[in-house]
Parts: structure tokens; sequence; C-alpha cells
């Protein structure tokens, strides 16, 4: 991979990590995003989303790069929260109208604001 392909790569990827925390802190922008967008079923998107931005790529040599060691720490310690709440909730997560007022999405929902504030201040 050449070296400008893998520097917009990490940035994108990057850029994306920071949208979809945002996207799980945030029940209005959940419920917002439903309302938009009526044929996403928004409840697993948060999961899918996730696995797309960190669990699937935090492997690869160029997604290490990206992060420097203590964000790299922060985003493992919510993907702990997100594994915990995702074996907590059923495959069919309930629809985000629901999903909002159970005590996973409240966990999660505040993993992900905690993550947030604590790169923020990195």
């Amino acid at each position: 991979m050449n070296r400008e392909l893998r520097e917009q790569l990490k940035h994108n990827f990057r850029k994306e990590v920071f949208e979809v925390l945002e996207l799980i802190s945030s029940r209005e922008e959940q419920l917002d995003y439903q309302e938009k967008v009526p044929i996403a079923y928004v409840s697993a998107e948060l999961f899918n989303q996730w696995e797309d931005c960190f669990q699937i790529p935090k492997g690869q040599e160029w997604y290490a790069e990206a992060f420097n060691q203590a964000e790299l720490r922060i985003l493992e310690l919510f993907d702990g929260v997100m594994e915990i709440v995702a074996q907590n909730t059923p495959e069919n997560p309930p629809d985000i109208h629901e999903f909002v007022e159970s005590k996973e999405w409240a966990q999660l929902a505040s993993a992900a604001s905690r993550a947030l504030g604590e790169l923020k201040k990195i």
C-alpha cells in the first residue's frame, strides 16, 4: 500500500471511530438517524458500525498507527463494555425507541461518552 493511501486510510478510520462513538453516546442522534433513515435498524447499526471501525481493522498495522497508545487503551476499554452489552442484548436488538430505554443502552452510551471525554483530553 502506498504511503498516501495508508495515510488516508488512517485518517478515515480515525474520523469514523470518533463519529461512531458520538452516535453511540447520543440518544438524540440515534433517534434522529432512525427518523431520517427509516429503513435503518439503528439498534443493530450501533454494534455493526463499531465492529466495522474498530473490531475488524484493529489488528492491522496501519490501524495502530492511526492512534497513540493512550487512545488505543481507551478504545479497548470501550470495546470491552461493547462486548458485555452485546452479550446482554438479543442478537436482534429491540427497536431503537425501546433500546434507548434499556439499562444496556445506558451502559453503552455512558461508556461511549466517557471514552470521548478521555480521548478529547489527549
